[in-house]
């Protein structure tokens, strides 16, 4: 994510940062990994004397933590996940920038779009209402993403991974409602369990949705 465009260099300032976590890195591992810590310490750094050796640093301290960033860091790689496969599925070199169309849902990482652009080479994140035709599509959470098709794209492999992805969740889908129809289970397992269950059979009802509306649009 902090890595500058191709031949250019870093900033100083997000070197420094940079440098500083890797250190504090550097000192957490340094009571399992002692000796490969010490050497790196002072690659990192020019160290004057057994004072400055790694094994007398102080312990790193930790900070407040940032919850909603954390919350929005698990969608985010998630995304960036299926970006990087529709490439590697697909044979797209890293080198061609991607348009991503998103259907915003609830807990879509919006503050994290400009190192999804980075970390994927999109050349737009645009926000939609309606489904985009002619596309890759993908769900995450209550999002639903869209990358539309090159020149290369072979239609019908997608229409089979689509189906193959289809027919898992459909499996997964009914051994929970399996479990839900089951009035003993209903009955004495606890209250957080059963709505765990419900919510995984609400989810996958979407996500089927969102896969059958895109398998018709492919024709």
């Amino acid at each position: 994510m902090i890595k500058p465009p191709y031949g250019e260099p870093i900033d100083g300032a997000t070197y420094a940062e940079s440098i500083a976590i890797f250190e504090d890195l550097l000192k957490m591992l340094h009571p399992f990994m002692p000796f490969q810590t010490e050497e790196l310490w002072h690659w990192v750094s020019d160290r004057k004397g057994p004072e400055e050796s790694l094994c007398v640093a102080h312990w790193p301290v930790a900070g407040e933590k940032d919850a909603a960033l954390l919350a929005a860091f698990e969608p985010f790689k998630s995304i960036v996940s299926e970006i990087r496969t529709i490439r590697k599925d697909n044979q797209i070199p890293q080198r061609d920038a991607l348009t991503l169309h998103v259907q915003v849902g609830e807990g879509y990482p919006a503050n994290l779009e400009p190192a999804m652009a980075q970390l994927c080479n999109l050349v737009e994140v645009d926000q939609v209402q309606d489904k985009v035709p002619n596309s890759f599509g993908f769900v995450v959470d209550k999002s639903s993403f869209y990358v539309p098709f090159g020149d290369a794209i072979d239609v019908e492999a997608e229409k089979a991974k689509l189906q193959k992805e289809l027919e898992h969740l459909r499996g997964f889908a009914a051994s929970v409602e399996k479990k839900l129809s089951n009035e003993r289970f209903v009955s004495n397992a606890p209250e957080q369990v059963v709505n765990m269950e419900r919510k995984k059979a609400a989810d996958a009802a979407e996500k089927m949705a969102v896969l059958e509306a895109k398998l018709a649009d492919l024709g």
